[in-house]
């Protein structure tokens, strides 16, 4: 295969057949000028997630963008979403692109938290493009413990 063949993912994955459907779906869907990039939804948000022993705190590098155009909410006791809008300058959306990776638009990025976690108490912060999200642990045991007893009794 040639560096252009390999540099196809849908050929390494799924053999020679496949590159010319990808071209294809490029042609079809591609705006002139930009590229698509195999990105799964929320990549385009890293984090980092510490897991303290009376919180979870998440970093997430999110460069160019201002407080309010981030929005996080617990979707359940230990779930976070961040929803991030970053809109380019009016002269960025202009033509003479060779290639543009730099996302615009609305990104989500949902989290699995390593503990429960709850609302009290919890603060997010965005300094120099990393937004920092404290959350306390939920205290005491987690769950709810069910008893088993002998079947028939």
């Amino acid at each position: 295969m040639t560096e252009n063949e390999l540099s196809c993912p849908f050929q390494r994955i799924f053999g020679p057949g496949m590159r010319g459907m990808h071209r294809r779906l490029h042609e079809q869907i591609a705006v002139p000028g930009q590229r698509i990039m195999p990105v799964i939804r929320g990549a385009g948000i890293p984090v980092d997630l510490r897991d303290l022993e009376d919180e979870i705190v998440l970093f997430a590098d999110l460069p160019g963008v201002e407080s309010g155009d981030v929005a996080t909410r617990l979707t359940g006791p230990g779930t976070l979403r961040i929803t991030v809008r970053r809109l380019l300058a009016p002269e960025e959306e202009q033509g003479g692109y060779a290639l543009r990776e730099r996302q615009s638009g609305e990104m989500t990025r949902v989290v699995s938290l390593p503990a429960d976690v709850t609302e009290e108490g919890a603060t997010a912060t965005l300094g120099n493009g990393v937004l920092a999200v404290r959350l306390r642990k939920v205290p005491g045991k987690q769950g709810i413990e069910i008893p088993v007893r002998e079947e028939g009794k």
